[in-house]
């Protein structure tokens, strides 16, 4: 079997079903006819009862079979996961938890801009999930004037972010799903977060095994810091 190139390669489900499906559909058509020839004592109602039958199973095999979008790809509005190389390092970035962490501790947005600009020149792949009330707090907090629409454009100037780099969850759902399933995909990738993620240690056993998956963030003596992780230079805030 191919190894898969891109996510989406990874995700796709089937689009039809298996040898074995469709054999065993037939089989179990070709008893009913059998049974129904049996008992009308006529075989061309047997045989069209066997064919029926047939179609049947034919559908539901192909619609059981037919391929639904993982939602990763489902819920991307800038459609770029889709493309990601499997294979290419990646930081994939808790968006929400360090604004947060930069708000806490009274640098606002500076760490998480700080932090996708020198990993991106590091050459890492950068994917930031953010929860859908970003804009919401961005406003709060004086990042964006109150009247501007939100958009994708005030993430990319707050956070020095492309497009093609920022995911916005749905509403009513937790970026941090998005983020722990897409670390399961990228075999060569880190979660830049101060989020350990416990509540999905259940479904997500890589959670519970070691801390290469997640990188914290600190602030020591007025230097950004990335736990597990040298930068070329001392990023000041």
């Amino acid at each position: 079997m191919e190894t898969p190139v891109t996510l989406g390669d990874k995700l796709a489900n089937r689009q039809n079903g298996s040898l074995a499906e469709y054999a065993l559909g037939f089989l179990i058509s070709a008893i009913i006819g059998f049974l129904f020839w049996w008992a009308s004592h006529n075989p061309v109602w047997g045989i069209a009862v066997m064919a029926f039958c047939t179609l049947v199973f034919v559908i539901a095999i192909f619609a059981n079979g037919k391929k639904t979008e993982h939602f990763l790809i489902h819920a991307d509005q800038q459609g770029f996961m889709n493309s990601l190389i499997v294979a290419d390092k990646t930081a994939i970035f808790d968006g929400s938890n360090i604004y947060h962490f930069g708000l806490e501790h009274g640098a606002g947005a500076r760490p998480l801009k700080a932090l996708v600009q020198n990993l991106r020149a590091d050459g890492y792949r950068i994917v930031c999930f953010f929860d859908a009330n970003i804009y919401f707090t961005l406003r709060e907090n004086g990042d964006f004037l109150r009247g501007e629409p939100f958009w994708i454009r005030i993430l990319q100037a707050v956070f020095d972010l492309k497009a093609t780099e920022i995911y916005v969850v749905p509403s009513g759902i937790q970026a941090d799903r998005f983020i722990v399933e897409t670390l399961s995909h990228l075999p060569v990738s880190f979660a830049v977060t101060n989020d350990r993620f416990r509540d999905y240690a259940a479904d997500y056993d890589f959670l519970l095994k070691d801390n290469d998956w997640r990188k914290g963030v600190r602030i020591e003596r007025g230097k950004l810091l990335l736990n597990q992780y040298s930068f070329k230079e001392p990023l000041p805030l």
